[in-house]
């Protein structure tokens, strides 16, 4: 009793505490390092140490509080999220996918070929139908550089770089000629269907009063309670309540039951009731539920499954793996397919619930892929540390605009302070190497380059 005691002692929550503090503590000072440093450039390039607080407040004001600012980071968090979830993965997987952003056009071009090409398809249906062909989009522009890795060894760096480019002009041939809306003066593709966009937050309540679209809610509602009760009642210690296997079968059931039931009377009741987004010039979408949604989702895959233990193993010892009867090349190939189908979902978004003309218009990514993999960087590739990340670089991203017109600063130092997070981020683990490196030439150095002569 005393061991059990012992091991539940408050000494395990203050080492668990230490842990996530050591964890916090590198990102957060280079967050803090970068905006310094920032600031002094600011200060030099201006002229004028003033211009700094300036620049900050009108870069805190845009991103949070003028009018629709925090929903408009919300808005830019989103892609980012998911565009970030890609590049994690594929680190765990020893993988590092520079694609991304190529991954992200040709979800976003399959996203707008299969939303416009059926316009009869009810909501339920087709919605769905255009995000699983968005992944699937990814997924298979991801899975190429992944088959040549397995097979012949080719780098995926060099490969998903080249199959970026690949994607930029097969995305600009297609919008300009095979799915060009002919009625438009603009290089576009033609509008997607209304039954394919995603929803407004704004509509949210009154899209809920239809009851078909009700039914669709309480049914994923009672799906992931299923699954999440099912793992409550397996793999954690709630198992040890239940005697037999029926009675863990039938609280999963009452469970599910019981969401489902609630989801169907009473969520349309309160969004009704309570609903903070009433502004029909709110550009936030359900995509902010979708990506806390893929970060759980990524993190119980990478922590909880097989898939997600072989993965983690191929990434961090392949010699290991492959002595464990691991198949390591169709773990690399099932890595870069699932990055390029969370990539393709992110490219997908857009196109559903931002883009202005609900299409997709010629170059109208802004370097969500790229940015991606700073903040997987940031967030040491875990996949719950991503969220607030990718919030933090969708701050910046829009609260940039009233920055450059508050202060005179451009906004493009955004985009530097970016990259000095990133820099010092990677400062430590760079120091490391580089003290190894010396450590090892030293210690070749003092062994001798011949054992013969009397030594």
């Amino acid at each position: 009793m005393s061991n059990v005691a012992l091991k539940n002692s408050p000494n395990d929550a203050r080492s668990a505490f230490a842990k996530t503090l050591d964890a916090l503590s590198n990102p957060l000072l280079a967050i803090l390092l970068a905006f310094v440093l920032g600031a002094v450039i600011i200060a030099i390039t201006s002229g004028n140490i003033s211009t700094v607080p300036v620049a900050y407040i009108g870069l805190i004001e845009g991103a949070f509080f003028k009018t629709r600012g925090l929903s408009e980071s919300l808005v830019a968090t989103i892609p980012y999220v998911l565009a970030s979830l890609a590049v994690a993965l594929g680190f765990k997987a020893g993988l590092f996918n520079i694609g991304v952003e190529g991954q992200f056009y040709i979800g976003s071009l399959t996203a707008a070929a299969v939303g416009a090409a059926f316009h009869d398809l009810p909501a339920l249906i087709h919605l769905p139908l255009v995000l699983i062909a968005a992944a699937l989009g990814g997924a298979v522009w991801g899975a190429i550089p992944g088959i040549l890795k397995a097979k012949t060894g080719a780098h995926e760096v060099i490969n998903t770089i080249m199959m970026n480019y690949i994607a930029y002009r097969l995305t600009e041939f297609l919008v300009s000629n095979v799915l060009r809306d002919k009625a438009s003066s603009a290089v576009q593709t033609i509008r997607i269907s209304p039954n394919a966009e995603l929803w407004n937050m704004a509509t949210v309540p009154a899209r809920l009063t239809d009851p078909l679209n009700a039914i669709f809610i309480a049914l994923l509602l009672a799906i992931t309670t299923f699954f999440f009760a099912r793992w409550l009642v397996l793999r954690t210690r709630v198992a040890a309540r239940f005697q037999t296997a029926a009675q863990k079968r039938a609280f999963t059931t009452a469970l599910t039951f019981m969401v489902a039931l609630a989801a169907f009377f009473f969520l349309p009741l309160l969004t009704q009731t309570v609903w903070p987004w009433t502004d029909p010039y709110d550009r936030l979408h359900i995509g902010l539920f979708l990506a806390p949604a893929a970060a759980v989702s990524v993190a119980w895959l990478l922590n909880k499954t097989t898939i997600g233990f072989e993965l983690r193993t191929v990434g961090a010892n392949p010699s290991a793996a492959q002595y464990a009867g691991i198949n390591i090349g169709k773990n690399i190939v099932l890595a870069m397919a699932l990055s390029g189908a969370l990539a393709g979902l992110a490219g997908a978004i857009e196109v559903l619930g931002v883009s202005i003309c609900r299409c997709l218009p010629l170059f109208f990514s802004a370097g969500y892929g790229f940015d991606s993999i700073a903040i997987a960087l940031l967030a040491r590739a875990d996949a719950i540390g991503i969220l607030p990340s990718s919030f933090l670089f969708g701050a910046l991203r829009n609260g940039a605009d009233l920055m450059e017109l508050r202060s005179g600063v451009s906004k493009h130092v955004i985009s530097l302070i970016q990259a000095l997070v990133l820099l010092f981020v990677a400062a430590p683990a760079i120091v490391r190497y580089l003290t190894r490196q010396k450590t090892k030439a030293d210690a070749v150095a003092d062994v001798p380059l011949t054992r013969g002569w009397g030594r």
